[in-house]
């Protein structure tokens, strides 16, 4: 009754091997609710089965049957296989395969691995016991929260809390989604490192870039390497960028290339900041044509782009901003048909004017336009006038040696459809030198003239007709008899070693838009790209 009894319930066998003496440091200890002994092969071999245990470095196994093999420390496992570990990751699966002078346990069939909120979900994995690592080669998917993440291989190590991922690696959020060929994960602080080309899509804006982190929970990161940053209408392009999705901005460093196609607007320096939420971007530092400046070109629809240099460009991406830009400090510009340098360039979207301040001038190739301050008035991506204030002075050359002059406290110049000058308003304490010719277009007299208002009406570039205001005077000089000193007025200066030439302009490097490794959908390769 008692042996029946005893046959019958489920009782709890321990086997302890020890194998000192064939070389192997460490026993196995296995528990079962029933065993037995069988040959196999020349081989004695360990039969187990009712909730199958044993014990290795600090990990539990459990399996509902098991083989053992003594003389090789093979240990076949089937059934609702589980490992713990001390730290509690937990690995279930059908089947199991264990070598206990290894240390390396095989998990195959509908394997699932837990730690805390992270699950992993695999065909097969191996784990090491004693180093807790786990890795497998045959796709996976983890789950943490709403953090997806599949890959076809990867390995964990709960020591280190650190997942590493190889070969079409995609992690998923609710807001973004990461696709790359080799990723770090640190499940404490939410790190993820990238080491080949990968690609962040959001919602309307995708990153691109070849080495770099990211904190999947703050949102920051920083990347390196043909980076690439799209947004509807928009492109930055640099060699490193430092991101914060949340604050919506960046700061980004060497060969940085800006385009924004939606404004017509192209950008080139060694350093930009942007922020998303207030739509401001600062561009500053050498582009590769001139030292020390950024670079911007405002294209036109007759593709004649205004080019702008200066040590910081600043540009406000708000339709609703009354600004569109800013070039601040050595400001020099140009574009066909006329060339200005100043220190402060201010774009107004509210009126298409563009304000110059700090010793401003304006050129074309026989006119130097200079004052205070100037307005550069646009209608249809054309000078409408231009307004000068304060020691307001034009000189127009007519040959080598003579020059034609207009001064006064303030001046505005209006323009044809033509783009050159057809009237000159001066107020105040108005002047003016102008030359006439003769048939064979010969200097023949100097006229100088003078008033408190002056209008010029002009063709050409010429002097067509002089009106003066109030309290007018007038000289007419045969040209042998024009005094040297009435020959040029209080302020002249002649300096075309001065305006912008177009090698200032020229783009010497070769930047290049990195081509999307893969689309926002498919995860398969773009074939588009494009360069500068």
């Amino acid at each position: 009754m008692k042996a029946a009894a005893t046959k019958n319930r489920l009782f709890l066998i321990v086997i302890t091997l020890f194998f000192g003496a064939m070389g192997y440091a460490q026993p196995i200890s296995l528990q079962a609710g029933r065993m037995k002994s069988s040959k196999r092969d020349g081989k004695t071999i360990q039969l187990l089965k009712d909730n199958v245990r044993f014990e290795q470095s600090g990990s539990t196994v459990y399996c509902d049957e098991a083989e053992y093999d003594p003389s090789t420390e093979d240990l076949v496992g089937r059934g609702n296989v589980r490992i713990i570990n001390s730290e509690g990751t937990v690995v279930t699966g059908r089947n199991l395969f264990y070598n206990n002078a290894t240390h390396i346990a095989r998990v195959d069939g509908n394997v699932k691995l837990k730690d805390g909120s992270l699950e992993l979900t695999t065909p097969w994995i191996q784990y090491h016991t004693q180093t807790k690592l786990g890795w497998y080669n045959s796709g996976g998917t983890i789950i943490d929260k709403e953090t997806k993440l599949v890959s076809r291989s990867g390995s964990y190590q709960p020591g280190l809390k650190t997942l590493y991922f190889r070969y079409q690696v995609v992690l998923s959020t609710p807001d973004y989604t990461v696709k790359t060929d080799t990723l770090q994960y640190r499940t404490d602080t939410k790190v993820a490192s990238f080491y080949s080309a990968t690609q962040i899509d959001y919602k309307n804006s995708a990153l691109t870039f070849q080495r770099g982190w990211y904190n999947t929970e703050k949102e920051v990161g920083k990347f390196y390497q043909q980076v690439g940053l799209f947004e509807p209408g928009k492109i930055l392009i640099c060699d490193t960028l430092e991101f914060d999705k949340k604050a919506e901005s960046g700061l980004a460093h060497s060969h940085v290339y800006v385009v924004d196609s939606a404004n017509d607007l192209k950008g080139w320096g060694q350093h930009c900041a942007y922020n998303g939420k207030t739509k401001f971007m600062s561009l500053w530092g050498a582009f590769s044509g001139n030292s020390g400046k950024a670079l911007v070109w405002q294209t036109d629809a007759d593709n004649n782009p205004m080019k702008i240099i200066a040590d910081s460009l600043q540009y406000f991406n708000d339709s609703n901003a009354k600004i569109a830009f800013k070039a601040i400090n050595g400001v020099s510009l140009k574009q066909k048909g006329f060339a200005a340098t100043c220190n402060n360039l201010t774009s107004w979207r509210s009126d298409s004017c563009i304000r110059f301040s700090f010793h401003p001038v304006l050129w074309d190739s026989l006119t130097r336009i200079s004052g205070d301050s100037m307005e550069l008035q646009l209608q249809n991506k054309k000078v409408r006038n231009l307004r000068v204030f304060k020691h307001a002075f034009t000189a127009m050359q007519e040959n080598i040696a003579y020059y034609s002059q207009i001064a006064g406290d303030s001046m505005v110049n209006d323009f044809g459809d033509a783009q050159k000058i057809k009237e000159v308003r001066v107020y105040g304490n108005a002047k003016s030198i102008y030359y006439i010719k003769n048939d064979s277009n010969l200097i023949e007299s100097a006229n100088t003239v003078s008033g408190k208002n002056m209008k010029i009406s002009m063709v050409d570039g010429k002097v067509e007709a002089v009106k003066i205001y109030h309290e007018p005077k007038g000289i007419v000089y045969p040209i042998d008899a024009l005094p040297s000193n009435e020959a040029k007025l209080s302020g002249f200066l002649w300096d075309p070693e001065n305006m912008p030439a177009a090698p200032q302009f020229i783009i010497t490097e070769n930047y290049t838009i990195p081509i999307l490794p893969y689309s926002v959908k498919e995860g398969k390769n773009k074939k588009k790209g494009g360069k500068k």
